[in-house]
């Protein structure tokens, strides 16, 4: 029955009249025929006692309420949390859009030199940041995680085994650290820049990349500690294995303690700044609102995939599974080796402590230790071979009339044209010798002519050639312009001419390098389908053991006479993808045409005086 029924009821009867005896006897009648009535004061009193024993007995109390009324309680609360949350976000971003926190957002880009106070474009010292500073020290991250993780099956365990023990977030965060560097994400950030980088860039045309990268050092943030502490340890872990000289790694150290603060303390800085701008939000990072704005997913931090320390056995588990692959990846290497000469069986062994491999021991070897392993290997060596001609050697050598005295030798464009006329004089020659036989190949049921394709990818070479001289026509006109300053009445005139002089010169350096770059990668790719099929058995390659023999004049040598095929092809391949390498992310890479005196040094050693 209804209130209203049930208060006309109590007024018939006279209920408010009745004394305490008359009541009470007519209850007893009531529940004698049956019947129980409830007052308001004595379900004031059940309630209290349904709640304590429900906390005494676990589901005892649920017994008197129907599932459904569970179910809508639960749901009621459920509703309630959801529409709490959703006034508290509500409320984060009305103060978060406010007109005091959009001026603040404006000004704090301002200030720090992003954009400017009305515009959402993306000043080009941000992007100089990224492409210089920014790069070096995501790809120092990337080599120094690969180095210690992966490179090397035996340090590499070691380094999983110490991480491990003292604790398993050092070794994602190390992981983590090491996948920061995307070449492709980098690519669409810097675009714009590269193409001119003068220009100020709109914040929307650069919003997909940005978020990426600000996303991947957010999750990284909270443990910017745990991550120096990590690459100390196997830094450490690394030299005890290798057993190097000690300044090797103290300046490993150096150097990753230095691009780890570059990333956190201005790389990280700039991008939430530029987030804001782009959202209009001043959130901060952290919170929630900030969370939600930039795309961050909770099962993607740190710490969610990774076993708790506390449980016993748990911290050994990835051990063991690390172990395992690297281990079998150990077998392969030692058996392709053993397959290949039998009176190497020490040097595989002797491998892990930093030897490197040979060119004949890089044709043979399958790759089933993984990809990536197997091109670091590749570029390494490749590095090997740039590196045993020393520059101050190639500039005579290339330059004997010294008609580029007033280029530096610093300028990485007049570098990357060594290592090209170097790459004609010494490697070149497998591109067109008939002493490598190569057979016909079908692929996707296409003929394919290996020596056309090389025959053709040759006369490309022509292409950076002449590119490099109008580079060199342009860099010899900037200097001079640069040096006029004594002679021009007008500073005016003066250093508007240096400057479109200067901006000609980088337009034709980024041509020349891309058009080097380009050319490489075409030779590169070629001869990895030669070598691939070789190593699978196939049959494109028919003379691999044979040597190579050119007839030379007196005193002219050639690196590769003397080769087995395999070995030319090897060492061309290696030489084509280190230099590729670094035009399009290492040392010869970048908006700024010439290097800095101290990466120079580490990349050639020290400047002639």
């Amino acid at each position: 029955m209804d209130e209203m029924e049930f208060d006309r009821t109590r007024k018939a009867i006279g209920a408010q009249n009745l004394g305490d005896k008359d009541r009470k006897k007519m209850l007893d009648q009531l529940k004698g025929s049956g019947g129980q009535v409830l007052g308001e004061r004595s379900l004031k009193k059940e309630e209290p006692e349904k709640e304590r024993s429900r906390g005494r007995g676990g589901s005892a109390g649920e017994g008197s309420r129907l599932p459904s009324e569970v179910a809508r309680e639960n749901r009621r609360k459920e509703l309630e949390a959801q529409a709490k949350l959703r006034k508290e976000l509500e409320s984060e971003e009305k103060a978060a859009t406010g007109f005091f926190a959009r001026m603040g957002i404006k000004l704090n880009c301002l200030f720090k030199g992003l954009t400017p106070y009305g515009q959402d474009m993306v000043k080009p010292s941000f992007f100089s940041l990224i492409n210089l500073e920014g790069k070096r020290a995501l790809m120092e991250c990337n080599i120094l995680g690969n180095e210690l993780l992966f490179s090397e099956p035996a340090v590499a365990r070691e380094v999983r085994k110490e991480l491990s023990r003292s604790g398993p977030v050092y070794v994602e965060v190390l992981e983590r650290a090491s996948k920061l560097y995307d070449r492709k994400e980098l690519s669409e950030l810097l675009s714009d820049y590269q193409d001119y980088p003068e220009r100020s860039v709109p914040l929307d045309a650069i919003r997909p990349s940005l978020f990426s990268l600000l996303r991947k050092l957010y999750y990284l943030r909270p443990y910017s500690e745990a991550f120096q502490v990590a690459a100390e340890l196997a830094i450490g872990t690394q030299q005890r294995v290798q057993k190097k000289a000690s300044s090797l790694y103290d300046s490993k150290r150096k150097k990753i303690r230095a691009d780890w603060r570059t990333l956190m303390e201005q790389v990280y800085p700039a991008l939430v700044a530029l987030a804001q701008r782009a959202e209009m939000k001043k959130a901060e990072p952290g919170t929630r609102l900030f969370e939600n704005m930039i795309g961050v997913v909770e099962s993607e931090k740190l710490g969610k995939a990774t076993p708790q320390p506390s449980a016993g056995g748990t911290a050994g588990a990835p051990e063991k599974k690390t172990e395992k692959p690297e281990s079998d990846e150990e077998k392969p290497a030692e058996e392709a080796s053993g397959a290949e000469e039998s009176n190497e069986t020490d040097a595989t062994s002797e491998e892990f402590e930093g030897e490197e491999p040979t060119a004949e021991e890089l044709a043979e070897e399958t790759p089933e230790s993984g990809e990536e392993g197997h091109d670091q290997k590749e570029l390494q060596y490749g590095m090997q071979l740039m590196n045993a001609f020393p520059m101050d050697d190639l500039r005579k050598r290339y330059d004997p009339k010294g008609e580029w005295k007033l280029v530096p030798y610093t300028d990485k464009v007049v570098i990357s044209y060594l290592f090209l006329r170097l790459f004609e004089d010494e490697f070149s020659v497998v591109l067109t010798t008939p002493q490598i036989k190569l057979h016909t190949a079908y692929r996707g049921g296409v003929k394919i002519d290996y020596r056309e394709r090389m025959s053709d990818c040759l006369e490309k070479i022509r292409q950076p050639y002449d590119y490099y001289k109008a580079y060199i026509h342009e860099c010899l006109e900037f200097h001079r312009a640069a040096k006029d300053s004594a002679q021009s009445g007008n500073y005016v005139e003066h250093a508007k001419k240096v400057s479109f002089h200067d901006s000609r010169r980088g337009q034709s350096g980024r041509q020349t390098r891309i058009q080097i770059k380009e050319f490489m990668e075409e030779v590169r790719g070629i001869l990895a389908e030669i070598i691939e099929d070789y190593r699978a058995g196939g049959s494109t390659l028919s003379n691999a053991d044979e040597q190579l023999q050119f007839d030379l004049k007196p005193n002219e040598g050639m690196r590769l006479d003397g080769k087995k095929v395999k070995e030319a092809l090897m060492e061309t391949h290696c030489f084509a993808r280190a230099l590729a390498h670094r035009l399009e992310s290492g040392d010869l890479y970048g908006g700024v045409i010439e290097m800095n005196p101290e990466d120079y040094e580490k990349s050639f050693g020290a400047l002639p005086s």
